[in-house]
Parts: structure tokens; C-alpha cells; sequence
């Protein structure tokens, strides 16, 4: 039986290849953004033109080949060179993150408020010992606090946002040191 070529629309093949290149690449390579990685990435887009060449329609090795030149042209251009953006001291979401794993929201993956949500904070409550009530408290509060974050950011409000997700940090250390000093 012959096999029929199903021809792919112009840009796809190119977008196929330098995304399996992306995603076979390693994780450092990527998080590098910069000139070198990106050469390296038009060398191996170069590349497979040259092996998919007979495989692939003409006219999908020359899309290839034109990307490969595009992004030689911005990496040229400098599109690549990026700085790191220094650490905004007013980026409360990006300091948490950085603290606690990429969590905005880590005292969720805490034991000292577990079962509690931003969204069951107002129903649910420990009935395990004898300093629930204290502890109860504690997480109700950042939990309030981090429920009160959610709806202002959610509605553009920067500013009250990010003091809400202030004391909610500060409300979860609270309720994180009481649990270890029981």
C-alpha cells in the first residue's frame, strides 16, 4: 500500500520542530533567554531542514529555513539579551513565591492550618485538641485576609491587594509558629 503525504500548512512544521527542540532541550538551556541558547535552538532548526529534506514538502523545509532566519535577524537584533528584572520590593505575590516554591498561597500546604481554605475558612473548624480555638483563630484570620487579596487583585485593586496579602503572610507565620510551639 502506498502512504498518501498529508501536506502541513506552512509555519506548522517549523512550529512542530522548534517545539519539540524547546521541549527536548534541557530545563537550563531554556531558562537561560538569551542569545546563545537561541542560536543553539536556529543550529538544531537548521539542522532538521537539512534531515527532513525529501521527507518533508518543499515548501515546509523552506518555512523552516525562513524561521531559522527570522530568528537569527532578533537574535542579531537583541531580542534575546534580556536582563532579569530586579527584585520589585513592592511584589509581595513574587516574594512569597520565591519563598515558598512558586505558592502564593502556602499555608495550604501547612499542617498547622490543614482543612482549611480562603474558601472554607468561614465554616470549617479544628476539633482536634485542646488549643483548637487558638489555632482556629489564627488561620481564620489569614485566611480572611488571603480571601480579602483574592477579590481585590481579581478587581485591578493593586494597592489594598498587596497589603491584604501582607497580613495574610504575616497572620499564616502567626498561626505556622503557634502550631510549633505546642
Amino acid at each position: 500500500m502506498d502512504k498518501v503525504k498529508m501536506p502541513m500548512k506552512p509555519g506548522r512544521c517549523a512550529a512542530l520542530a522548534a517545539a519539540v527542540m524547546l521541549a527536548l532541550s534541557p530545563v537550563a538551556v531554556q531558562a537561560q533567554d538569551n542569545s546563545a541558547a537561541m542560536t543553539e535552538v536556529v543550529r538544531q532548526l537548521r539542522e532538521t531542514a537539512t534531515k527532513m529534506a525529501g521527507q518533508l514538502p518543499p515548501e515546509d523545509i523552506a518555512e523552516m529555513r525562513r524561521s531559522a532566519d527570522e530568528m537569527e535577524h532578533q537574535i542579531k537584533a537583541g531580542a534575546f539579551n534580556t536582563v532579569a528584572p530586579a527584585d520589585d520590593p513592592n511584589d509581595v505575590t513574587g516574594r512569597l513565591m520565591r519563598e515558598h516554591g512558586g505558592i502564593v498561597d502556602w499555608l495550604e500546604n501547612e499542617t498547622a492550618c490543614a482543612g482549611y481554605s480562603w474558601e472554607t475558612w468561614k465554616t470549617y473548624r479544628l476539633d482536634t485538641g485542646d488549643r483548637d480555638a487558638e489555632r482556629d483563630v489564627l488561620c481564620q484570620k489569614a485566611y480572611a485576609h488571603y480571601e480579602r487579596y483574592f477579590y481585590l487583585a481579581r478587581d485591578g485593586k493593586t494597592a489594598p491587594a498587596r497589603v491584604e496579602l501582607e497580613a495574610y503572610d504575616a497572620a499564616a507565620h502567626a498561626a505556622v509558629d503557634f502550631y510549633k510551639r505546642r
